[in-house]
């Protein structure tokens, strides 16, 4: 919630059955949705029965595809939706996805020359938000009890296999690497020289490069704790494998720009 707070031209629509502990951000919209009206909703959007449950919510990857369907009638006023993932601090979106990558683009993910379950953005029209057609079986595939990382593997394979046909592909920036990856969080050592950064709305891999967004879905096995709450409004936060911390005598992080790229330092 701090991270999104900081991105004021982005929004978010959160669909859960949770309720939220604390005040949430004006950007940040909570809609209340039990599991059963998700798996009507995509039953009655698709065409075939889709019945998610709650042992095995996994499963609910494989529908994010769809989403730009399923919830036509909230993203309607939206030139643009992305699907995403809760074990997630945001940084500055909007330095990465410019006016101008947005309007040369139809499709963008984080992750290098594939999509990624955490950020994948579409162009919201009727083209890309059936997309996911073009993986054969796709609808069987969603209705399917097991998973089948829809929204990575199978997505990501039909999109190379298309590139070779340029009149109808999709234009796709997925170049960079936007994120931390999983190999690169397995990677990071236990204490010094393991922290990442969230400062004043941006996020720092551990050795202070800028990145969109930290992703720790290979870490949080091992973080158990936060130091601050829904009320407190941190300037700088680190973040390892034992937690996310409030370091309240740290001074915030020197930001420094070349050739186009953002740096930082502790100081």
């Amino acid at each position: 919630m701090r991270s999104c707070r900081e991105n004021p031209d982005v929004r978010w629509l959160i669909y859960t059955d949770i309720e939220v502990a604390g005040p949430v951000p004006p950007n940040v919209a909570i809609k209340p949705m039990q599991l059963h009206e998700f798996n009507r909703r995509c039953s009655e959007t698709l065409g075939a029965t889709i019945d998610v449950q709650p042992t095995f919510l996994k499963k609910l990857s494989d529908l994010k595809p769809a989403y730009g369907l399923v919830f036509a009638d909230d993203l309607r006023s939206f030139d643009f939706w992305a699907y995403s993932e809760l074990d997630v601090i945001w940084g500055d979106i909007r330095y990465f996805m410019t006016d101008g990558l947005l309007a040369e683009h139809d499709l963008v993910s984080a992750t290098h020359y594939k999509l990624c379950g955490h950020f994948t953005l579409f162009r919201n029209n009727e083209r890309m938000n059936r997309a996911f057609e073009i993986v054969p079986d796709a609808i069987r595939i969603m209705a399917d009890p097991r998973h089948f990382r829809l929204d990575e593997r199978p997505f990501t394979r039909h999109l190379r296999a298309e590139d070779s046909s340029p009149e109808s592909f999709p234009r796709i920036y997925w170049d960079p690497q936007l994120t931390i990856s999983a190999e690169y969080q397995r990677a990071l050592p236990n204490g010094p020289g393991g922290n990442l950064w969230w400062c004043r709305g941006k996020t720092y891999d551990a050795e202070a490069h800028e990145l969109m967004y930290l992703h720790f879905h290979k870490l949080k096995k091992h973080m158990y704790s936060i130091n601050f709450g829904f009320e407190d409004a941190p300037a700088t936060f680190m973040i390892n494998r034992r937690g996310v911390h409030c370091r309240r005598r740290l001074q915030p992080l020197r930001v420094h720009e070349a050739a186009g790229t953002r740096t930082a330092a502790v100081v």
